[in-house]
């Protein structure tokens, strides 16, 4: 196992949020955009809400539609932990037991309007937001703080939230009917 390790691409260290005040992310967020995965296709109205567990590691409650705005709402409740000593900005997903997927704070905005999370290796990212819609002028600044931690921007699309949006630029319209 030593020998494959070593012939493992090292992957660059993405910064994190230097501090995360877990009070301030307790409550609903909408997910607004993405790098498109395979788990997320043809979701729309993606909504998370956090609550502090009584161990200290938070509730999340994910619903979603999957393929369109007809379809049944789907919930799913999951345990997040956040890792001692990372200012609260490392999270792990955990979806299963004793499975758990990285998910880290990478920005938060001052007044808690927006939240970057994403991966090292940069593949996957996600931008939530505690309203459905964000501003043009919003999105572009937060994908060139993507850009700067090293994302390729081109790949982020806007997650439908609205039935007008099905159809616009610049969404993931993917499996939506």
């Amino acid at each position: 196992m030593a020998l494959f390790a070593g012939c493992a691409a090292p992957v660059r260290t993405i910064p994190l949020a230097p501090k995360v005040d877990l009070g301030s992310m307790m409550g609903g967020w909408y997910i607004v955009a993405t790098i498109p995965n395979w788990f997320e296709r043809g979701m729309v109205t993606p909504y998370d809400v956090y609550s502090l567990r009584p161990d200290g590691d938070l509730r999340e409650d994910f619903s979603m539609r999957s393929g369109g705005f007809k379809a049944r709402l789907r919930h799913f409740t999951v345990r997040d932990h956040v890792l001692p000593g990372t200012n609260n900005a490392r999270w792990q997903v955990e979806i299963l037991w004793p499975i758990r997927l990285p998910f880290l704070v990478l920005y938060t905005d001052p007044a808690y309007r927006y939240v970057l999370f994403g991966e090292n290796d940069r593949s996957l990212g996600w931008v939530f937001s505690r309203t459905p819609t964000i501003g043009e002028e919003d999105y572009r600044e937060i994908l060139k703080r993507f850009g700067a931690l090293g994302y390729d921007t081109t790949r982020f699309r806007k997650v439908i939230q609205l039935p007008e949006q099905i159809g616009q630029p610049g969404f993931w319209n993917d499996a939506i009917h």
